[in-house]
């Protein structure tokens, strides 16, 4: 009868430690996302209100025809502004997201006494985070999905300032020397996003970096069906080789990977980043200035670096929020929070240097440089955050 109690109890031990983990995984991923929903409310709106305390003055006085806005008007403006720059804002703080709900949920759950209550039934302090580094991972699978799907889409609303709120339309630009796959080099005195049209266009045309003719029309008219300009009482000019003399015919279109959607977003000192992968791609093809060309070998690197960071900045501030010592729940916190911050200002000041000459003379290929960038904060930190894991007394 003992050796059968006994073994009975040993079976209900198994059991339980077979079915014990499963409880504690979801009860730790329910802490997690409810930290990670608290956290995403906190730091967008955070950044929403900085952001609008800056730019208040300038919904307030925009104004439709002759009128001032009222309230509602000024509010209506702030809702339109701001609802695509959420997706912005998330892009950039969803690291930072998931390392502020990963120690709000632990430092709840330490206060708590239920961290010690896993330990003391023996399970292992890395045991007991990993829930939080695979959800950790999942989340940053949305980062992705707003670069790549979310951001492109919202490019055009993403680029309008907020002195340009209920104006209806977007405002005409000038364009000068935008230059295409081709080598073209496209100006005119008024694009219009609104009509997907252009006004007194003039055409370079370029072989090997020499101009061997040029094209002139009075209006051009985009055609999304055949992707070329429609060109109203075009000329087209091509000189001889020799530059004697002029040989002109009429011009009906220019087929051009000029898009009207390319040209509005490029008018934004910022546009690379609101473009897809695939769209980064297709402007590698074109003749780019060393600066441009460097922040758009950057930027592909970093769609690629971005989540990995994010991954490593998890890692290392895990490990300083779980402890066998009892801590001030203030100073664990604190501290997971500078090390993922020297991470994260590293990251961001790698991003400022793009197009920077770092390096002269080191490297043969001077692209080389402009890719280290986006690797710099993973060869720092990756080797740490593997450390600061293995320091885990558990």
């Amino acid at each position: 009868m003992k050796s059968n109690g006994t073994a009975t109890i040993e079976v209900q031990q198994g059991f339980a430690w077979t079915l014990g983990p499963k409880i504690l995984d979801r009860y730790v991923a329910r802490e997690f996302l409810f930290s990670y929903v608290v956290a995403l409310l906190v730091v967008l709106s955070l950044r929403i209100l900085l952001d609008l305390f800056l730019e208040f003055d300038e919904f307030v006085e925009a104004r439709v025809g002759q009128a001032a806005p009222g309230a509602l008007t000024v509010l209506g403006y702030i809702l339109e502004y701001y609802g695509p720059k959420i997706f912005e804002f998330f892009r950039d703080f969803s690291g930072a997201i998931i390392i502020l709900a990963a120690a709000f949920s632990l430092a709840r759950m330490t206060r708590q006494n239920e961290l010690t209550a896993m330990l003391a039934s023996g399970m292992s302090l890395k045991r007991i985070i990993a829930p939080i580094v695979l959800l950790g991972f999942l989340l940053n699978l949305l980062l992705v999905v707003d670069q790549e799907f979310i951001l492109p889409r919202l490019a055009d609303k993403l680029t309008r300032r907020s002195d340009e709120m209920g104006q209806g339309q977007l405002r005409t630009v000038a364009l000068w020397l935008q230059p295409d796959r081709e080598g073209a080099l496209v100006s005119a005195g008024e694009f219009n996003p609104n009509t997907r049209s252009l006004t007194d266009v003039t055409i370079i045309c370029r072989r090997r970096g020499r101009a061997v003719g040029k094209i002139t029309a009075e209006r051009a008219q985009w055609d999304e069906q055949k992707q070329l300009w429609r060109l109203e009482k075009g000329l087209e000019i091509s000189a001889e080789s020799a530059g004697r003399s002029n040989q002109t015919k009429a011009a009906t279109e220019y087929p051009s990977d000029l898009t009207p959607e390319y040209l509005w977003l490029q008018r934004n000192s910022n546009y690379k980043s609101l473009m897809s992968s695939a769209d980064l791609s297709g402007l590698m093809q074109r003749p780019l200035k060393t600066g441009d060309l460097a922040e758009v070998l950057s930027e592909k690197h970093f769609r690629f670096t971005d989540p990995i960071i994010n991954m490593v900045m998890l890692l290392l501030g895990l490990p300083l929020l779980v402890s066998r010592e009892r801590k001030s729940t203030k100073t664990t916190m604190l501290l997971a929070l500078l090390g993922a911050g020297g991470c994260f200002v590293v990251t961001f000041a790698c991003k400022l240097l793009v197009g920077e000459d770092l390096f002269p003379g080191l490297f043969v290929g001077g692209d080389f440089q402009y890719k280290l960038l986006a690797w710099i904060p993973i060869i720092i930190f990756t080797p740490l955050s593997v450390l600061a894991l293995d320091s885990i007394k558990t």
